[in-house]
């Protein structure tokens, strides 16, 4: 079975309006609102590619409900803490294709709400995969200083395999531990090695350090330019993906490239067919206003093309 971990599940506003003008009133063109955490879209993509999921984090309030009814329609198992407090509500503004996002840090996690996450996490068992994404919300005795570590040390313990998309100040520790995948964005990589990156090629170095440290499949992504996959003796990129639409939404693209790649492995074990509908799914994604469909998918598959460039 494939568990998603969301520590800080979030209900995302998105709003569309022609210009933001700071101190003054906007008026809003339109809006949806939809169930947001990075693992939590991971179980969403892998839904649309039919392969079942169990999302589980802490959800509390309205906005808690709201995220484990629409995960429940889409046909997700859901298994989360019940927490006392109340999920986060954030805000995305999309205006003049630009997207400014205003990320609140989410509820005071107890640390009995902890315990029974780690609990619950004491079922996986060898041949399962946990998906770790996203930020971390305050908790009670500075356990958010290493909860993913203290996750870890229950999914490691029970030999299920696990994929990390987590805040640089965390990966590293997860990194000695062996994950399927990570996923750092450029940005991540200049946090985590103090460096600043000019060329795609400059990531080769650091994409090759982060397999010598653990990792078995790295991606690293770098915005409209695409991205690298490096295995263990091979480093891989894509094509930009051209088909006449416009990019109208970025925020959940790496989430959908992680369930990609995730979606493949677990079926035939193949790295670069995975890296490829890894691409499909984030240029499936970026095309949509939500997530994209099974056929959505399928359609940009056909469009990638992988190059061995090592």
């Amino acid at each position: 079975m494939i568990y998603t971990v969301t520590l800080n599940p979030s209900l995302d506003l998105f709003t569309e309006l022609d210009n933001l003008v700071l101190g003054e009133r906007n008026r809003i063109q339109s809006e949806r609102t939809l169930p947001g955490g990075k693992a939590i879209n991971v179980s969403r993509v892998l839904a649309a590619l039919r392969i079942p999921t169990v999302a589980t984090g802490f959800v509390g309030g309205f906005q808690g409900q709201f995220i484990k009814k629409w995960l429940q329609d889409e046909d997700i198992t859901t298994d989360f803490v019940e927490m006392k407090g109340v999920n986060r509500t954030n805000i995305k503004i999309f205006e003049n294709n630009r997207e400014t996002m205003i990320n609140f840090p989410g509820p005071k996690i107890s640390a009995e709400e902890i315990d029974e996450l780690l609990y619950y996490l004491s079922r996986v068992r060898e041949g399962d995969t946990i998906i770790f994404g996203g930020s971390v919300p305050p908790m009670e005795e500075n356990m958010d200083e290493d909860i993913y570590d203290r996750l870890l040390s229950v999914a490691r313990g029970n030999k299920a395999d696990f994929v990390a998309d987590v805040p640089s100040q965390y990966l590293l520790n997860m990194v000695k531990e062996k994950p399927l995948l990570i996923k750092p964005n450029g940005e991540d990589i200049s946090k985590i090695f103090n460096v600043e990156i000019n060329d795609k090629y400059d990531y080769i170095p650091y994409g090759k350090k982060l397999r010598e440290m653990g990792a078995k499949n790295v991606i690293i992504s770098y915005g409209a330019q695409g991205s690298m996959l490096f295995t263990e003796d091979k480093v891989y990129a894509s094509n930009e993906i051209d088909d006449g639409r416009e990019i109208i939404n970025t925020v959940a693209c790496r989430d959908s490239m992680i369930a990609g790649f995730l979606g493949n492995m677990v079926k035939n074990n193949d790295p670069v067919e995975s890296y490829k509908l890894a691409i499909a799914a984030a240029s499936a994604t970026a095309r949509v206003l939500d997530l994209p469909t099974h056929d959505q998918i399928l359609e940009m598959f056909d469009l990638v093309e992988i190059e061995e460039i090592e």
